[in-house]
């Protein structure tokens, strides 16, 4: 019973740093993004929600001092306990560290258009390589992994030159343009702020090893891979979704085999097409499966989970259209004139595609999501228009095809049948741009 309510104690203050790590997390990503933009309102909103941290904070210490008081903890569990007051004094001055940055922002939005432009100045790779190492060492925190969290350490390096480097640049820039003194002295205090957000990231690594291993190791030599190669490999989901996005085209592209086979009235072509439908919609459950399988509770990701659950399931909806249209055909057999037929196969056409800009949309948001690509980002909102632009002629079309089948067909069962089916090959394109509208969502954040 004793170790039992230890479990449940220990489980709370694990969901408090949890809650924390996530919150601190959103306010350094915050406090960049107000940077990058100067959006002043932003800035003050990660300023205001420091309190906020520091109340997260004491409720960890006091969870933590009441488990040693009332449990007695030993062995890894009071490391644990122990490691757990360190993270959140380390989360805690995360915050500051965000806090700072974001008080940079309306000094420099005064400078709004003598910014170090001639000196092209860029310190978003340093910003981004510190909020890297941040979520890992969450992640790792989360997983409790201490391989990652010995990767987080060694690329405190990587941070801490491009420090220096920087601050050089500036320094240099300054020397150049007395006009940019003020500026410069800003981005000093900035890029200072994010090796301080590197060095508070392997403040939690180390507090990981030590809770799993009993023990703080020198740091070994690793390689270091890029962003894209540890996302990709820490981050498996979009690799996935790309996948699942490969199949999905590949499903809808049979079929209009299939409405050729339907109208020719070949049952055994039309029964091997249908197969094939199912067993590549079949792959792509199994890759819905694994995105599912990897997204463990408590790992930060740089888009929410529910959004990515919310497009994963438009995305496979178009997948199970293809399955809807086949299992209404299969309901009557129409002998349709050709014109008719012809226009049915020329909507279904149109309907696919849209579809054809779903694989670089989703190669430049997640490029995006990972290295703030300016031009990622514009290249994949081009391509979501470019799918809504697609699903309003698909919509158009469909309405026009209607008033033909109204024409032309007389036999109630038959014009019923035919309606429905132009409302189900409409419905690939609106889930579609259902898609694309969530994707928008996740890149607009």
């Amino acid at each position: 019973m004793v170790r039992l309510a230890l479990e449940r104690d220990l489980q709370v203050l694990k969901n408090q740093l949890l809650d924390m790590a996530k919150s601190v997390t959103e306010m350094v990503s915050g406090a960049l993004l107000a940077f990058e933009k100067l959006e002043e309102d932003r800035a003050k909103r990660v300023i205001e929600y420091d309190d906020q941290i520091d109340y997260l904070e004491h409720m960890v210490t006091l969870t933590a001092l009441e488990i040693i008081a009332l449990q007695q903890p030993v062995a890894k569990d009071l490391r644990f306990v122990i490691s757990s007051i360190d993270i959140a004094r380390n989360l805690e001055r995360l915050a500051d560290q965000a806090v700072n940055i974001a008080e940079r922002v309306p000094n420099l939005a005064k400078y709004k258009d003598h910014i170090l432009v001639t000196c092209k100045i860029n310190i978003l790779n340093m910003a981004r390589e510190a909020l890297l190492m941040l979520e890992n060492a969450i992640n790792a925190f989360v997983s409790e992994d201490t391989e990652k969290a010995r990767k987080v350490i060694a690329h405190d390096d990587v941070v801490d030159e491009l420090k220096r480097e920087y601050t050089r640049q500036i320094k240099e820039c300054m020397h150049g343009d007395p006009m940019l003194v003020d500026v410069g002295v800003e981005y000093i205090v900035v890029v200072q702020n994010l090796e301080r957000v590197a060095d508070l990231a392997c403040n939690i690594a180390e507090n990981v090893i030590f809770t799993a291993e009993g023990k703080m190791p020198k740091m070994e030599k690793v390689v270091l891979p890029t962003i894209q190669e540890m996302l990709a490999k820490e981050l498996p989901v979009f690799d996935y979704l790309l996948k699942h996005a490969r199949l999905v085209l590949e499903c809808m592209e049979r079929l209009p085999l299939a409405f050729e086979a339907y109208f020719k009235q070949d049952k055994p072509r039309l029964e091997e097409i249908v197969r094939h439908i199912i067993e590549i919609e079949r792959e792509a459950d199994k890759i819905k499966t694994n995105i599912r399988g990897h997204l463990p509770k408590g790992l930060i990701l740089p888009v929410e989970k529910f959004e990515l659950f919310l497009y994963l399931k438009e995305q496979d909806a178009i997948a199970d259209s293809a399955e809807e249209i086949l299992t209404w055909l299969s309901f009557k057999e129409i002998k349709y004139p050709k014109e008719l037929s012809q226009k049915l196969e020329d909507l279904l056409f149109q309907s696919i595609e849209p579809l054809k800009y779903f694989e670089d949309m989703i190669k430049y948001s997640v490029d995006f999501l990972i290295t703030w690509n300016e031009d990622s980002r514009n290249r994949a909102k081009d391509l979501i228009r470019e799918i809504r632009f697609k699903e309003f002629l698909t919509e158009e079309a469909g309405n026009q095809l209607k008033k033909l089948t109204f024409e032309i067909l007389t036999d109630p069962v038959e014009l019923f049948f035919t309606l429905k089916l132009i409302d189900l090959i409409c419905d690939i394109p609106g889930h579609a741009e259902n898609a694309a509208d969530l994707m928008r969502a996740m890149i607009a954040k």
